[in-house]
């Protein structure tokens, strides 16, 4: 089963008189419209589910089911224990406790919690790993790289001298 709603595209008048069983509380605003804050899931591919192809996401979001493709979330994305992802994923941040075979990109930060399984590469600025995950692959930190890297004086000077070709003699017969 999956759940895709986002803020007056949501599901409309579902829930008449009812807490909303997915969300767990009644979010209703005007007109019987389920409303979404920021930090509410937007989608939800449940255990069972299975999607082949391209998915895009516009907040945060949750698999639990079986992917294969590409993912690209502009919010935060959670991996659950039980999913099964054969795709790469592109997100603000990433949140694998599941299985994931391909690579991880995040703009502000990737998260592997046990029993998560990484095979694949992993580029973000930040990466947290707890004890119990298996990882198989490589890691870019791009922004460390950048804060890392300290100007040579030496270097520098020496490719000023250069910057205008080469080397002109002056004698003293040309003066």
């Amino acid at each position: 089963m999956a759940w895709f709603g986002r803020g007056h595209r949501g599901i409309e008048g579902l829930f008449e008189d009812r807490p909303s069983p997915i969300l767990g509380s009644d979010t209703r605003g005007e007109e019987g419209v389920i409303e979404l804050s920021a930090e509410e899931t937007v989608a939800h591919l449940y255990k069972g589910s299975r999607v082949t192809g391209q998915l895009t996401f516009h907040g945060t979001a949750r698999i639990d089911g079986s992917v294969d493709g590409e993912i690209l979330c502009h919010g935060r994305l959670t991996i659950g224990e039980g999913a099964e992802v054969r795709a790469n994923i592109a997100a603000d941040v990433v949140v694998i406790h599941g299985q994931v075979e391909g690579d991880v990109t995040a703009k502000e930060k990737v998260e592997l919690g046990a029993p998560a399984r990484l095979l694949g590469n992993i580029a973000t600025p930040r990466l947290v790993i707890t004890e119990g995950v298996v990882f198989d692959g490589d890691c870019a930190m791009g922004g460390a790289r950048e804060k890392r890297e300290v100007p040579n004086p030496l270097s520098s000077s020496s490719e000023k001298a250069f910057e205008g070709g080469s080397p002109k003699l002056v004698t003293t017969l040309e003066k």
